[in-house]
């Protein structure tokens, strides 16, 4: 039953966006078989091959250290509102935990972390293999591949920065595609969050986010390219590195101030919206 009911939202996703494309007569049908082919592929891969099975569970037993590290640094700095023992007693179980000072620091360990990973060269060897892949798959420019890969890896505000001396030159399509893979993909320090929240319920956490996340690269650019198809000349492009860091210190200083910034958007946004919603 759930098989079929994924089936029938592939199917009925992909209708929808050719319903709603710009030019309809202009729908690759190869596009289409490929976006969906390399969704399977991909799913296939992520979830039945024991090689990615052992992955994401090492992947679970990451967090699980990232977290703990995590309240150690905060239970430091915040005392027992970042997690350590409680002054008094807790008359309603649960209450102590405050989502700012407990689960939201860990974006700037992920956020440190990233640029660390950035600096020892890590990161761009991931974003550039999985740029290969959707280039050669879908036959989109290097400039949107290397975009793509890097919304899976860094979200979509770093993504474009990668990539902004192209973004003058890229296509309606092109540009259109950017932004529906930064809505469609979760970004590495958030990804953690999630999977840190949802570890306690729901298995292999980590393995679930990021499968979804990886396999809705291909999907967002088939459903984006359906809707607004590509009419010009692909934009070639290599990737961008950011400002580089002096040292391996200098890049999880400049991570973590990067990573405060969104953390304080995020709690902003999270006010905001919970005001708007109940005030």
């Amino acid at each position: 039953m759930e098989s079929t009911q994924s089936l029938l939202g592939l199917i009925l996703l992909t209708a929808l966006a050719w319903l709603f494309s710009e030019d309809r007569r202009q729908a690759d049908l190869r596009l289409i078989a490929t976006g969906l082919g390399l969704q399977l592929l991909l799913a296939l891969l992520l979830l039945k091959l024991p090689l990615f099975k052992t992955l994401f569970l090492s992947l679970n037993h990451a967090i699980l250290a990232l977290q703990t590290a995590t309240e150690a640094g905060t239970s430091f700095v915040f005392g027992y509102l970042g997690g350590a023992d409680l002054p008094f007693s807790e008359s309603t179980p649960g209450s102590s935990f405050i989502l700012a000072f407990k689960a939201l620091p860990l974006i700037l360990v992920m956020s440190a972390l990233s640029a660390l990973l950035f600096y020892w060269r890590l990161l761009p060897l991931l974003v550039r293999g999985f740029s290969w892949l959707l280039q050669q798959s879908l036959n989109i420019g290097g400039a949107l591949g290397l975009g793509a890969a890097a919304n899976i890896f860094v979200g979509m505000v770093e993504a474009p920065l990668l990539v902004h001396p192209y973004l003058n030159q890229m296509t309606r399509s092109e540009l259109f595609s950017l932004m529906t893979l930064g809505m469609a993909t979760i970004a590495g320090t958030v990804m953690v969050l999630y999977a840190a929240l949802l570890g306690p319920v729901l298995p292999d956490a980590m393995g679930h986010i990021l499968t979804a996340s990886v396999i809705s690269a291909p999907a967002a650019i088939m459903v984006a390219r359906l809707m607004v198809p590509e009419t010009g000349e692909s934009t070639a492009g290599q990737l961008v590195l950011p400002q580089q860091a002096e040292s391996s210190m200098d890049a999880v200083t400049k991570g973590t101030i990067d990573g405060l910034r969104l953390l304080a958007h995020i709690i902003a946004l999270l006010a905001q919206a919970v005001d708007g919603a109940f005030g």
